[in-house]
């Protein structure tokens, strides 16, 4: 084995961010009614009058949940219809701030100032806490990966910051996404699970049977760091463990798969999720389109400990069958490990083209699926099963909705419009980036998904029809407000976001692919998760 190199070390902190509204002991923000009465009382009468219903936001501005004023359909609030009450967490990518919206009115309830960009994933903490996922565009890095991150950091409901821990070295960098877990950054109590590149030099890929490596690149290989409170690395886990070259074995990944094999950015995993009842770990890889599952009660690891590695990737399934899948989201099941994916099967790289006015001119689409693995996969002394034994379900497609999210008798998924432009989503479509949260249990009344097309900001509710056998009762869509014009590494968003009908962006090499509103992903959570409000 080579010699391990040292365990990520903190960097040093960002600075605090601008401190919000004054919380008094024990108050936060689902419990301080003054908030919201103070940003009442500040607003001019003509404010009040144009917007309707507003609520507190840090900075003291305040955003309304519905554009539609005018009587056009632009962007915020564009339909609810008794949707379950609660909230959705969402970070504009563009954005240096996250923002608590109300499932029903589409009010912008809360939002947490920070000083960077988003790492895509953030997650609300009991007593009005968030953790998130942070990007210092201003940082240097040596590992160039799309959706890198430089730190997590927790904040409370006042902006102040609770935590930070910096992951941005020559050999690790985080990227895209972290599990939760028990982390508690106010009580000092827990771990998360945080995902990271590992950097390989040339030498070291090629030993592990890589045949395509640039010297300057080199190779990234995933890796799993566990975080506690106090910003120390305790459990650590990394697929050049677990590679080899050109085998079919389902419990070792072939190091020359997937449309990354000619790059750096080999594997590009999405996701990461923790399954606390059967302690396990399911990364999902965009790129060799495939679920990996990490049994976590294995001991942590070194980045290349050859033969000596515990055997902790359990299985592995997807290529053939997921493309390009983003998103992966763990569901409690009794006969097997169940899971969600947001899977862009027929998007093929650089093959979706969009004309000058962002319409689709390909057919391109995407879905969502429920996917069950056998529990054999989590037993190592009983045979691996085969990719057969897999049972994949259709949640939703580009066929659930024929006349659309809004039945508009448009013809199109979603057609906005401010009267004298258009932008149109058609069919069901979200170029890699997309999130689908599965709420109750599948198939059955009162379950719904709650789905983010995230290159574009949209995002939509859909119940389970027991007369049509589908998620195909629209109660919520909801577009991001806002034109925030500024791309990655460009500075800040604008903090109050507007109506304004969303600009084309040029997403993953492609002209046009994006809106200018677009948030990859989204958070739900019921109305009670942080106490009576």
């Amino acid at each position: 084995a080579s010699p391990s190199p040292p365990p990520p070390s903190a960097s040093p902190s960002p600075p605090a961010p601008p401190a919000g509204p004054p919380l008094s002991p024990g108050e936060d923000f689902c419990t301080n009614a003054s908030l919201v009465e103070a940003a009442e009382a500040a607003m001019t009468e003509e404010a009040q009058a144009a917007a309707g219903t507003f609520e507190e936001i840090n900075d003291g501005t305040s955003v309304p949940g519905t554009c539609l004023a005018s009587g056009s359909s632009t962007v915020g609030l564009l339909k609810s219809e008794e949707p379950d009450p609660g909230y959705l967490l969402i970070t504009p990518h563009t954005s240096t701030d996250v923002y608590l919206v109300d499932a029903s009115s589409g009010d912008i309830v809360h939002s947490w100032s920070t000083p960077y960009g988003t790492g895509h994933a953030v997650y609300l903490a009991p007593g009005g806490d968030i953790v998130r996922l942070e990007n210092n565009y201003s940082a240097a890095y040596d590992i160039g990966i799309a959706g890198g991150a430089s730190h997590i950091s927790a904040y409370d409901a006042a902006g102040e910051l609770l935590f930070t821990k910096g992951v941005n070295q020559a050999t690790h960098r985080l990227h895209h996404q972290f599990e939760l877990s028990t982390f508690d950054a106010r009580a000092k109590t827990g771990t998360l699970f945080a995902l990271a590149a590992y950097k390989l030099s040339c030498e070291e890929a090629r030993g592990l049977g890589r045949t395509s490596c640039n010297e300057g690149d080199g190779l990234y290989v995933e890796a799993v760091l566990e975080i506690d409170t106090e910003g120390d690395v305790v459990w650590e886990w990394y697929m050049s463990n677990h590679v080899c070259d050109g085998c079919d074995n389902l419990t070792k990944v072939p190091i020359n798969s997937g449309s990354g094999n000619q790059q750096a950015d080999w594997v590009h995993a999405n996701s990461l999720v923790y399954d606390a009842e059967k302690d396990v770990l399911l990364m999902g890889g965009a790129y060799t389109d495939e679920v990996y599952v990490i049994n976590h009660t294995s001991p942590s690891e070194t980045p290349l400990m050859g033969d000596g590695a515990p055997a902790s990737l359990l299985y592995r399934f997807g290529a053939g069958r997921f493309g390009e899948q983003y998103d992966v989201r763990v569901l409690s099941c009794e006969d097997g490990l169940c899971f969600t994916v947001f899977n862009n099967g027929r998007y093929e790289k650089n093959g979706c083209t969009f004309d000058g006015n962002g319409v689709q001119e390909t057919d391109c689409s995407s879905e969502v699926l429920l996917t069950t693995l056998p529990l054999a996969v989590l037993d190592p002394s009983q045979a691996t099963p085969p990719a057969t034994e897999v049972v994949v379900q259709t949640l939703f497609n580009a066929s659930t909705l024929p006349d659309g999210l809004l039945g508009d008798g448009s013809g199109k998924f979603l057609r906005l419009t401010n009267g004298s432009d258009v932008r149109e989503l058609d069919p069901f479509f979200s170029l890699v980036l997309g999130s689908a949260q599965l709420v109750g249990e599948p198939f059955t009344n009162g379950s719904y998904l709650s789905v983010m097309v995230g290159t574009t900001g949209t995002l939509f509710e859909a119940y389970w029809d027991a007369s049509g056998l589908a998620y195909s009762d629209v109660r919520l869509v909801w577009q991001v407000p806002g034109e925030n014009p500024l791309g990655p590494g460009k500075g800040k968003a604008p903090t109050v976001l507007n109506c304004t009908l969303p600009g084309l962006q040029k997403l993953s090499d492609t002209p046009n692919a994006g809106w200018t509103t677009r948030a990859f992903t989204a958070q739900r959570y019921k109305d009670d998760y942080c106490g009576p409000r």
